[in-house]
């Protein structure tokens, strides 16, 4: 199951990175995407949007990696599944999902990158997504998990509620 974490981390980082390949799309199809698409949860209470720039991967472990990220808080949410072509359906932590929270902590005064995860080797950590739409053209759900804190430094858990979120498919 680490193996699945790192080679999610390192997909979803990598596919950050390669912005330039879709700046050759014409504006009206890119200003009508960012209306169609978004991702946002609350964490701890808190309403947050993941909508400056989500995208949908996958992986050879993973069909499905949806990517949310939020400029201003420097933050991202990422959900990985495996689903068939045009199914809906709920998934659990028996099914292998993965759910995680990015984010930076301030560490004896120097910023360290942080995860909260959700997986089922966690303990303390729950997780579901459902997909409620499945077509030729997006992915709609939703989801919800408690995170727990990824590193030595701190083990809390992060509660995220009331997920939305719709990822066209490219």
């Amino acid at each position: 199951m680490r193996k699945l974490l790192t080679m999610v981390l390192f997909v979803t980082i990598t596919m950050g990175c390669n912005d330039s390949k879709n700046n050759n799309k014409e504006s009206n199809n890119v200003t009508q995407s960012k209306k169609e698409e978004f991702l946002t949860a609350k964490i701890d209470g808190v309403a947050y949007s993941f909508s400056d720039r989500v995208d949908l991967n996958s992986t050879a472990e993973l069909s499905h990696i949806i990517n949310g990220f939020n400029k201003e808080t420097k933050t991202r949410i990422t959900l990985g599944f495996n689903l068939d072509n045009k199914t809906t359906r709920a998934f659990k932590l028996k099914d292998n999902i993965v759910l995680v929270y990015h984010a930076y902590l301030i560490y004896k005064e120097k910023k360290v990158k942080y995860i909260w995860h959700t997986k089922k080797s966690v303990p303390s950590s729950t997780g579901t997504i459902t997909i409620t739409k499945n077509n030729d053209t997006y992915l709609e759900g939703t989801f919800l998990f408690n995170g727990v804190g990824g590193t030595k430094i701190d083990r809390s858990v992060k509660k995220v509620t009331d997920g939305k979120f719709r990822v066209l498919k490219k």
